[in-house]
């Protein structure tokens, strides 16, 4: 948990609760591709392609409410696949 708290030292308290909200998506968003994988028997899915959900899971999150993460300059909507250098 230092880490954590670490990351979150120095910046005020909208910006804490932004850091807080991007660290649990991505956290439940590794469970939730494990879970898929181990329950469902889901193929496994490369890094970019992940951190492509994350980001769009995100966007959704600042989409319908969540300040905390625009707090951070969350990524907007417009944001495409080729900005994280995921390719179809």
């Amino acid at each position: 948990m230092d880490w954590w708290l670490t990351l979150r030292g120095g910046h005020n308290s909208l910006r804490q609760k932004g850091i807080d909200s991007v660290v649990m998506l991505v956290v439940w968003s590794l469970w939730k591709g494990r879970n898929n994988r181990v329950f469902d028997n889901a193929p496994r899915r490369s890094v970019a392609d992940m951190v492509h959900d994350i980001w769009q899971e995100g966007q959704l999150w600042t989409q319908t409410g969540a300040k905390w993460m625009a707090a951070l300059s969350w990524p907007t909507p417009t944001s495409n696949r080729a900005a994280l250098g995921v390719h179809s």
